[in-house]
């Protein structure tokens, strides 16, 4: 078994200048999310049904090319929806920032700034700028920066071994119970014994691993509802198939403590300092019930339509800067501004 440093995340109190977010609608329904219609009849200025770059605005626009499937240049009820549909892949949407937490905030408590020296120059577009945003009643200097979500320091993949005979450097890692496992060809074979479920066979008679090695098939599996051709498949999506997509972070130039803790949600909990997304936990619930594995590459990451090349864990393959403090090394910075940092004990 390959030894990791498990992602290790102290999230105090947060702030959250959302990742793939500007500053949000109102009149939003009550679970925050409006509908492809309403965000239609909201942009649509010139009335055709459908919107063009220059309509859109916020996280819609940051994320025009992501969901512009048939890369038309306009966004259809019919893509927008697709986008809604599909929570697992962290589609960008609108959040509602109007409620006022100003009162919320602890000033007793003073928190390190960011230090943008720790972020790799190259990989970021266009520098990192400052900019005043007003979340939640609260007016709050952010850096904002875009990133392609590539990995510079490591290569990407592999992810799904292509032999039942394959060892375990010919693939990824798959997380379950707390513990790590090598996706060999072996424990392919072998995750109807895994699962205690006979339904399990990601491979053919010939002792090939059925895998999505396309991206139309990587749009088929890698989402919640995953198409019925592509169950029982070990989904591989590879950085190439978005490498256009870029992300944009809004992150506090100096984090805030509240008295209560707020929630991520769904959306990218921070950033490491190659401009790769540290994501929430995968949903794997989905993601097993229609017989489909998912693995991580050796660096913890893996890549979906919607996201991108991201992270799920942290195994010591990027940047990390020594603290002079009593932390460990820091790996990245939250969306809030506070650092992420890597195991202390080994």
């Amino acid at each position: 078994m390959k030894s990791y440093i498990y992602l290790y995340i102290l999230l105090l109190i947060l702030l959250s200048c959302k990742s793939n977010q500007e500053q949000s609608h109102t009149n939003l329904p009550k679970d925050n999310k409006p509908s492809a219609t309403q965000l239609i009849t909201e942009m649509d200025r010139d009335n055709n049904g459908r919107l063009s770059k220059e309509e859109t605005q916020g996280p819609i626009s940051s994320n025009f090319k992501n969901i512009d499937k048939d890369q038309d240049g306009f966004l259809t009820l019919k893509e927008l929806n697709t986008v809604e549909n599909s929570p697992g892949n962290r589609p960008p949407r609108l959040t509602n920032n109007d409620k006022d937490l100003s009162k919320e905030v602890n000033y007793d408590i003073k928190a390190v700034s960011v230090n943008t020296d720790y972020f790799i120059s190259e990989n970021i577009i266009d520098g990192i700028q400052k900019k005043l945003i007003v979340i939640n009643g609260i007016e709050t200097l952010c850096y904002v920066f875009k990133t392609n979500s590539q990995a510079t320091e490591h290569q990407m993949g592999p992810w799904c071994p292509n032999l039942i005979t394959d060892t375990k450097d010919k693939a990824g890692i798959w997380f379950d119970g707390g513990k790590v496992y090598d996706v060999s060809g072996h424990f392919i074979a072998s995750l109807d014994d895994f699962y205690n479920d006979d339904n399990w066979k990601v491979y053919r008679e010939n002792g090939t691993v059925k895998y999505t090695d396309t991206k139309e098939g990587c749009l088929a599996a890698a989402k919640p509802d995953v198409e019925e051709a592509y169950q029982n498949y070990c989904v591989e999506c590879l950085p190439d198939y978005f490498k256009d997509q870029v992300t944009t972070y809004v992150i506090p130039v100096t984090p805030i403590y509240f008295n209560e803790s707020q929630s991520f949600g769904r959306n990218a909990i921070g950033v490491a300092f190659n401009g790769v997304n540290y994501d929430p936990p995968a949903p794997t619930d989905a993601i097993l019930a229609a017989h489909t594995i998912a693995p991580l590459d050796d660096h913890g990451g893996h890549v979906n339509p919607n996201g991108g090349y991201h992270y799920h864990a942290a195994t010591g393959s990027t940047k990390e800067v020594t603290q002079t403090d009593l932390h460990s090394a820091i790996i990245g910075y939250a969306i809030d501004g506070f650092g992420i940092y890597s195991l202390l004990d080994k």
